[in-house]
């Protein structure tokens, strides 16, 4: 014995039933006379997205990780080995959660000057800017595509919002606040290392610690090595010196001109 389909509803549909229920419930029915049909519909729903579905889980935890992904995306294979890492593998939520970020990493110049006025108003509890990020993120994505978050839009989209708030003066601060968090968390081995062991450095000594090296030179297994007394040619030769010193040129990525980045003396410019 076969049972009839349930029939199923779109959101459209769902919203509009729930809609209709609360205003007879309310108002003991809401239907206009023939009279009122030039009127608008107090209840008119927002458009929805042009194929009407619901978008599934995003892969972020919310629309300040996904443009940290815009920002400082990582690189996969197509096996979705990460190749390089992005704002999520050297952890930037680490870089956000730091007490006064706003405030310490304009004073360190690592964003352009922003007036007091923004300082002050971004520089707030972490999860109070945050969620002022979260709500501007929403606002932007709204426009672009009703009931559809930042996180949940097409990459393209994405990007476009991201360069279009880097035009806005009302929104530029906050992109650069968060552009700022994930550099800082890249190289500033905030909880991590990943970000400068990717650049060529080796890896914290001990993280938790804070201390990156003990010292050079020293042999691969970390022991620190007496210059004046040992020979360090021959722990070259056996492949047991590890010599990483400032003046230690860094190795070239095939068609990247290194002399547009670096100055003479192997500074960034």
């Amino acid at each position: 014995m076969s049972r009839a389909a349930t029939p199923s509803f779109s959101r459209r549909q769902a919203l509009e039933l729930l809609l209709g229920a609360s205003c007879i419930g309310v108002l003991g029915g809401c239907a206009p006379s023939a009279a009122d049909d030039s009127r608008a519909n107090p209840f008119g729903l927002p458009t929805q997205a042009p194929n009407g579905d619901v978008t599934a889980s995003s892969r972020f935890a919310d629309d300040v990780a996904a443009l940290c992904d815009v920002l400082l995306p990582s690189e996969n294979d197509a096996n979705g080995k990460v190749l390089s890492p992005g704002a999520r593998e050297v952890d930037v939520d680490g870089a956000l959660r730091i007490e006064d970020f706003v405030a310490v990493a304009s004073a360190q110049g690592l964003f352009p000057r922003l007036p007091d006025a923004d300082v002050e108003r971004l520089g707030t509890a972490t999860d109070a800017f945050r969620a002022a990020l979260n709500a501007e993120l929403a606002v932007l994505a709204a426009r672009e595509r009703p009931l559809t978050a930042f996180r949940d839009l097409p990459r393209a989209a994405q990007e476009q919002i991201v360069a279009d708030a880097f035009e806005d003066d009302a929104r530029r601060p906050l992109v650069l606040v968060a552009r700022a968090a994930c550099y800082l968390a890249f190289l500033g081995a905030i909880t991590n290392d990943v970000g400068l062991r990717y650049v060529g450095f080796p890896p914290f000594e001990s993280l938790d610690d804070g201390l990156a090296v003990s010292g050079y030179p020293r042999t691969k297994s970390g022991r620190l090595v007496d210059a004046t007394k040992e020979d360090l040619a021959s722990l070259a030769a056996k492949g047991d010196l590890d010599d990483y010193t400032y003046n230690r040129a860094p190795a070239a990525t095939a068609g990247d001109n290194l002399s547009l980045i670096l100055d003479a003396s192997g500074d960034l410019f």
